[in-house]
């Protein structure tokens, strides 16, 4: 890691840590799966939520109600989907291209999502998007910074605790 808070990831070493958690047995599997949602729920949703509800208060509700905790050997989150509906209210394929999306003009949660990370912006069309004007962009930062470090310590003594179980013999 570097001095300057940012975490530096080799890909060898990250598909070589991946391969090692593969040889896990399925228990230890779960286990680590389960331990990583429970740190992306309690360290890096909180973070995610402050920071979005700090830099764009008008679409906090709305971003927030779409925080998802990935169920990934490794912590993660997703914000956003392409939720789109027909007329009558149902819920269609976002890959369809029919329907809109839930909110005014037709945006999907993944549309109010890029306007609020990048602030006023410039469409396809060429028209200046004028409704991500009041936002401060930059929530991404903010959060990742937020729990960066917190997480990836959490993570680091799990993946310690359930390897020493594994080498001694645990039987999960």
């Amino acid at each position: 890691m570097a001095t300057d808070q940012s975490i530096t990831v080799d890909v060898v070493q990250y598909r070589s840590l991946l391969d090692s958690l593969g040889s896990l047995p399925k228990a230890a599997n779960r286990d680590m799966r389960r331990e990583a949602e429970y740190i992306a729920e309690s360290l890096m949703v909180p973070a995610i939520s402050s920071a979005i509800r700090s830099h764009a208060p008008g679409y906090a509700t709305k971003l927030i109600a779409t925080i998802r905790t990935k169920q990934d050997r490794l912590p993660g989150v997703r914000v956003g989907n392409s939720t789109r509906t027909s007329s009558r209210g149902t819920v269609m394929n976002p890959r369809s291209g029919l329907g809109s999306g839930t909110y005014s003009g037709g945006a999907t949660p993944n549309m109010i999502r890029f306007g609020t990370i990048k602030g006023q912006y410039m469409a396809r069309s060429g028209r200046t998007q004028f409704w991500a004007e009041g936002i401060t962009p930059g929530w991404t930062k903010t959060a990742d910074t937020a729990y960066a470090e917190p997480a990836f310590s959490a993570w680091i003594k799990v993946a310690d605790k359930l390897v020493d179980d594994w080498n001694r013999g645990s039987d999960f």
